[in-house]
């Protein structure tokens, strides 16, 4: 069984707590920890203009906050266009080297969402540290 689910998914505009109400699972194995960018997963690609540099050798103006579903996606292609690459996939070919360079600190201040995610993630591990300490003093 695992220790931990993280249930990755677009808010679409519905909001996180909506999607949250779609995707939660009182049944489910283990806990659950929501990965949901609102709106869309392109918009957390744009957070960090700095780790979009380190891919790309040119950095990335910073996102809007704009509810439309083909914004982002088309803030992120330009964005790859620009620094001379084309994106064959519509740039989420390059989420995983992306999110490898992301500051955590500076991207959870630029999008609510994020935090949301990095607080649930960092709250789940601290737990577990807090049980394991409690488990060997015992």
């Amino acid at each position: 069984m695992p220790n931990l689910i993280i249930v990755a998914t677009d808010a679409n505009c519905e909001g996180w707590k909506e999607r949250v109400k779609e995707l939660d699972d009182q049944n489910a194995p283990a806990p659950i920890v929501f990965a949901i960018p609102d709106p869309h997963i392109e918009r957390w690609l744009l957070l960090d203009g700095v780790a979009f540099k380190a891919i790309f050798d040119k950095g990335c103006k910073a996102p809007d906050l704009k509810c439309n579903r083909d914004h982002y996606k088309q803030q992120l292609i330009q964005a790859i266009q620009s620094a001379g690459t084309t994106p064959n996939l519509g740039g989420i070919e390059f989420a995983e080297d992306i999110a490898g360079k992301i500051n955590i600190q500076r991207a959870k201040h630029a999008d609510s969402s994020f935090q949301r995610f990095v607080d649930a993630i960092n709250h789940k591990f601290n737990r577990w540290k807090s049980e394991e300490r409690s488990n060997s003093t015992q």
